[in-house]
C-alpha cells in the first residue's frame, strides 16, 4: 500500500488511536500510581540533591525529610479540604428538604398555568393536562423510588470496592516513593542506557512540552479559580461557597462555556431582583476567573495545543464519554499523544 494515500494514513491514525485508547483504559489505571510517585519525585529531587549538596545536610534529612515534609502539607491540604466538602453537603442534604418544597412550589405553579394554557387552546376541560402530567409524574416517581431500591445495594458495594481501590493506591503511591528515594539515579542510568530510550525519550519531549503543559496549565487554572469562586460566594454569604466554588471550577474547564455560563445569568437575575451588590459580586468573579483563564493559558501554554476550541470541546466530550469524568483532561492529552506518535513516525 501506498504510504502517501489516503487509506494508510487513515489506517495508521486508526490503529494508532485504538493503541492509545486501550492503553488509556487498561494499563493506565495499574500504571498510575507509580507514573505519579515518578513525576511527584521528579519534582523534589532537585531540592533533596540542593539540600544535600549546597547545605551538607545528611541523606535521611535532606531526602527523607523533604519527603515526610511533603506527605505533611499534602495530607493537611487534603483533610481540610475533605472536611469543608463533606461539611457543606452535611448543610445542604440537610436543608434539601427546604429546597425541595421551594422547587415543588415553583413547579407545581409554573406547570399549572401552562396546563391551564394548553387546555384553554386546545379546547379541553379544565384541568384535563394537569391529571394526565400528574398520573405520568406518579408512575415515574414509583418508578425511580424501585430502581433506586433495587440499585442501592449495587451502589453501595461499588462505593466499598472504589474506596477500597483508592486506598490500595494511595498506599502504593507512598510506598513508590519511599523507594525511589533510592533509586532515581539507578533508574535514570538505566533508562538512558536502554535501545528504547530515544523514540520513548521524543514522545516524552512531545508531551511534556504540550500535553504535561496543558495538565499543568489546566490544573493550576482550576486550584486558581476554585479559590476566586470560593472567595466569591463566601462574600455573598452563600453557605455553600466551597462546594458550590469546586463545582463551578471544573465546568469552567469546558471550552466555550465556562464560568459565565452560571454566573452572568445568575448576576443578571439578581439585579432585576435589585440586589446589587450581590450582582456585583457574581461579575466580578465571573471577569477574574475569566482573566485567570486567558492569562495562565497564554502564560503557561503559549501556543497551546493547536486546537481550536471546537475540537478541544469535541476531545473533552469524546473523553467523557470514553474515560468518564477524567476524560475532561485524558481526551486533549490523548491527542497530543496521537499526534506526538504520528509525527515522530513511530507507526511508519
Amino acid at each position: 500500500m501506498d504510504k502517501s494515500s489516503l487509506t494508510f494514513q487513515f489506517l495508521r491514525l486508526l490503529i494508532v488511536s485504538f493503541g492509545v485508547y486501550l492503553a488509556f483504559l487498561y494499563l493506565l489505571p495499574l500504571a498510575f500510581p507509580f507514573l505519579l510517585a515518578y513525576i511527584l519525585m521528579r519534582t523534589l529531587y532537585p531540592i533533596m540533591c540542593f539540600l544535600h549538596k549546597k547545605w551538607k545536610l545528611p541523606r535521611i534529612l535532606s531526602h527523607y525529610g523533604t519527603l515526610f515534609c511533603f506527605f505533611t502539607v499534602v495530607t493537611t491540604l487534603f483533610l481540610f479540604i475533605g472536611w469543608k466538602i463533606i461539611t457543606q453537603l452535611r448543610l445542604f442534604f440537610s436543608n434539601f428538604p427546604i429546597y425541595r418544597q421551594i422547587i415543588e412550589n415553583t413547579l407545581y405553579q409554573q406547570t399549572t398555568r401552562i396546563c391551564h394554557c394548553i387546555d384553554y387552546y386546545l379546547c379541553l376541560e379544565n384541568g384535563t393536562v394537569y391529571t394526565f402530567l400528574e398520573q405520568r409524574m406518579t408512575d415515574f416517581e414509583q418508578t425511580s423510588t424501585k430502581n433506586l431500591t433495587t440499585n442501592a445495594g449495587k451502589a453501595l458495594i461499588n462505593c466499598l470496592s472504589g474506596s477500597f481501590q483508592f486506598f490500595a493506591a494511595l498506599v502504593i503511591l507512598i510506598i513508590s516513593m519511599i523507594i525511589l528515594v533510592k533509586e532515581m539515579e539507578p533508574l535514570h542510568k538505566k533508562y538512558r542506557n536502554s535501545s528504547f530510550f530515544h523514540p520513548i525519550h521524543s514522545i516524552l519531549v512531545r508531551l511534556k512540552e504540550s500535553g504535561l503543559a496543558y495538565l499543568k496549565a489546566e490544573g493550576t487554572i482550576l486550584i486558581i479559580n476554585w479559590i476566586v469562586c470560593s472567595l466569591g460566594l463566601f462574600c455573598i454569604h452563600n453557605p455553600y461557597f466551597f462546594l458550590f466554588g469546586m463545582g463551578i471550577s471544573i465546568f469552567d474547564a469546558f471550552p466555550v462555556l465556562g464560568s459565565g455560563f452560571i454566573f452572568v445569568p445568575w448576576g443578571i437575575y439578581e439585579f432585576l431582583n435589585r440586589e446589587y451588590y450581590t450582582a456585583a459580586i457574581l461579575i466580578t468573579t465571573y471577569l477574574i476567573t475569566l482573566f485567570v483563564r486567558e492569562f495562565l493559558e497564554a502564560k503557561l501554554l503559549g501556543k497551546g495545543l493547536g486546537l481550536s476550541p471546537f475540537f478541544m470541546l469535541a476531545a473533552i466530550f469524546i473523553g467523557i464519554q470514553l474515560f468518564g469524568v477524567s476524560g475532561i483532561f485524558l481526551g486533549p492529552f490523548a491527542i497530543v499523544l496521537i499526534r506526538a506518535i504520528l509525527s515522530l513516525g513511530a507507526f511508519p
